[in-house]
């Protein structure tokens, strides 16, 4: 299960290049308004202030694609991974307020997804984030980019970073179970396991379960214990 969740914290990070894509696609239509409008997405100011090489990057794109008539995929085409690569970065060592309202902001769309569309579960895992876009209001999209700003800010001005390991596997390991446990094995989903709709259904339920259990811990070990699952795959963190 806790790889399960990993593998998901990984794929949510590039999710980040779709959200601050998709405003964009109606608001840049004029070079000379490119950076007002850019500044106008959560996340962004946060971005230029700490990021500097990358905002100019993104704004230089942004204005090219403008002026030859390209799409926003063509910015993401050539950022998205080093966005992302700075949210994995970042997550680790944001403040627990950060690390939680960035889980929050997903679990009503996973909620949302085993009511109406439990295959995007599965794709997600699979790494299709798309589908997952599509799911979510433009409210709940919101949401998540403030989230993020949240999460730049705190890991570049008060960094936090995961102080107590062995808690913190204590505490996803017993969550966990009891996800285990309440959903049933099969929510321990692979790429190469063939799951039934009601199984995917299982599999959309046991992840919002799982980060609503982990926000219930009081702020500091509800923190480490998400930082401890978005750890790479078979690796323990440790505070450097």
């Amino acid at each position: 299960m806790r790889a399960v969740i990993k593998t998901l914290a990984v794929i949510a990070a590039v999710l980040v290049i779709y959200f601050w894509a998709y405003p964009l696609t109606v608001r840049l239509y004029d070079y000379l308004t490119a950076e007002s409008s850019i500044l106008e997405v959560p996340a962004f100011p946060e971005i230029k202030e700490f990021y500097p090489d990358l905002y100019s990057r993104i704004l230089s794109d942004t204005k090219s694609a403008i002026i030859r008539g390209g799409s926003v995929d063509d910015i993401i085409s050539e950022n998205g991974m080093t966005l992302a690569a700075l949210l994995q970065n970042d997550l680790p060592l944001a403040s627990p307020d950060a690390t939680s309202a960035f889980i929050a902001s997903f679990i009503s769309v996973f909620q949302k997804a085993g009511n109406n569309d439990p295959d995007c579960c599965v794709e997600l895992i699979n790494g299709n984030e798309q589908c997952m876009w599509q799911l979510m209001t433009p409210e709940e999209q919101d949401e998540v980019l403030r989230a993020i700003a949240l999460i730049i800010r705190s890991a570049n001005t008060e960094p936090a970073e995961l102080t107590d390991v062995k808690q913190a596997k204590k505490d996803v390991g017993r969550i966990s179970s009891n996800v285990v446990a309440k959903f049933g094995p099969e929510i321990d989903y692979t790429a190469q396991t063939e799951l039934t709709d009601e199984e995917k259904k299982k599999v959309c339920f046991a992840i919002a379960d799982l980060y609503s259990e982990t926000l219930k811990l009081p702020p500091a070990r509800s923190s480490d214990a998400i930082k401890y699952l978005l750890s790479g795959p078979g690796e323990e963190v440790s505070p450097q």
